[in-house]
C-alpha cells in the first residue's frame, strides 16, 4: 500500500461503515431483516477493513510519512 493511499481508505471505510449503522437505526426493526440491507453491507466494510489494512496500520504509514520515523519495524 502506498503512504498515499491509506488516507482516502481511511476515512471511506470509517464513513462507510458510520452511514450502514445510520441507516441500520433509521430503518429501526426493518434495519435487521432481509427487506432491507445495511447490516450485510456492514460486514461486508469489516471485512474490507481487515482485509485491506486495519486503521490502526493506516495510521501508523500516515504517521511515518508526516514524521519520516517508523512506529514499527
Amino acid at each position: 500500500m502506498t503512504v498515499t493511499a491509506a488516507p482516502p481508505k481511511l476515512n471511506n471505510v470509517r464513513e462507510a461503515l458510520a452511514i450502514a449503522r445510520e441507516c441500520r437505526t433509521l430503518l429501526g426493526g426493518s434495519g435487521i431483516t432481509l427487506e432491507y440491507s445495511p447490516l450485510r453491507h456492514a460486514n461486508n466494510l469489516e471485512s474490507v477493513l481487515t482485509y485491506e489494512g486495519t486503521s490502526e496500520m493506516h495510521m501508523l504509514s500516515i504517521g511515518r510519512a508526516l514524521t519520516g520515523h517508523a512506529a514499527f519495524r
